[in-house]
């Protein structure tokens, strides 16, 4: 700011700008002293403005890049539910997604995610991809605190996109060591109370398959089926089999969203549900799009405060 204002004072010479104006006004002494006031009054302005438009800059850049990011909303909720058993009645359902460890998140975000979902006292745990931004070892730190996160029906994880790009191999390895089970095209049915209902996990749509046919192997038609799906788009395709409701990330909301206009930008695979609970298909099959935990790409957050989510499930009255 001082190189600034030192660089124009030469250009703001007093005398060469009186002579200059003094010319302009006819030169009288009363001129002269106009028109250094016009000088004095538009400098002021320019300073003004200047200080304005860096504080505000300041103020937008600390909100995007520190405060929002760090404002983690905890999203409550009640979905009813025809073909849920009885057993499971007022199940509660903690949704979380997106994390990108290794991308301005690390152990000590995790650490306090999980002392935020330890409070909630979930009856499951459900996360839909992408635990790591890029390599697999920013998961590392975080395997003893996944594993201390703990709910009686379970703990269920699928891989997203981005955990295809550090080796996935790696994070299924580190997955073995958390207690989630990992769902890669396959089922996990849970027994209560003599009912049953099953939770199904898909392959990644963008770098790899999904095969529901595969995942649903087994499973009676009839049976309640839980959907974790790292693309919510997906569920276009996810309602022709069946599925009573599914679980998605991938789009963090569109992380930098305008108002009136929504998401400024989204992913392929996330750009038709972008975030929040939507009705999909003849069925309403309901729907729920995260807006994530972390950040990728750019580590901001525009009016799309980070989220987890506690559902509560219960049978149709």
């Amino acid at each position: 700011m001082g190189k600034s204002q030192h660089n124009h004072r030469p250009a703001l010479n007093d005398g060469e700008d009186t002579v200059l104006s003094s010319r302009d006004y006819g030169g009288t002494a009363s001129n002269r002293g106009q028109v250094q006031q016009m000088r004095i009054s538009r400098r002021s302005f320019l300073k003004k403005a200047t200080a304005a438009a860096v504080g505000t800059a300041a103020v937008a850049g600390g909100y995007a890049a520190v405060w929002e990011p760090g404002n983690l909303e905890i999203t409550q909720f009640t979905l009813r539910l025809p073909k849920l058993p009885a057993s499971f009645n007022d199940m509660r359902v903690l949704h979380f997604s997106d994390m990108h460890l290794g991308f301005f998140k690390n152990e000590d975000d995790m650490r306090r995610l999980a002392t935020i979902i330890g409070g909630l006292r979930p009856d499951m745990i459900c996360f839909t991809g992408d635990i790591v931004d890029d390599y697999a070892d920013s998961m590392t730190g975080s395997v003893p605190i996944l594993k201390s996160m703990s709910a009686p029906l379970g703990k269920f994880a699928i891989l997203g996109n981005h955990d295809y790009r550090g080796i996935p191999e790696g994070v299924e390895a580190l997955y073995k060591k958390t207690g989630f089970t990992l769902l890669k095209n396959e089922h996990y049915v849970i027994h209560k109370d003599g009912e049953s209902m099953a939770v199904v996990g898909l392959e990644d749509l963008l770098l790899s398959t999904p095969d529901p046919e595969a995942a649903l192997q087994g499973l009676p038609y009839a049976m309640f089926k839980l959907l974790l799906m790292h693309e919510p788009d997906y569920a276009d395709t996810a309602v022709r089999y069946g599925f009573d409701m599914q679980l998605s990330g991938h789009s963090h909301g569109g992380q930098v969203r305008v108002p009136l206009l929504g998401a400024v930008l989204t992913p392929p695979g996330g750009r038709k549900y972008v975030q929040g609970l939507y009705r999909v298909g003849a069925d309403a099959m309901p729907l729920y799009v995260s807006r994530g935990v972390g950040m990728t790409h750019l580590p901001i957050r525009v009016l799309c405060r980070p989220e987890i989510s506690l559902i509560t499930l219960r049978t149709a009255l």
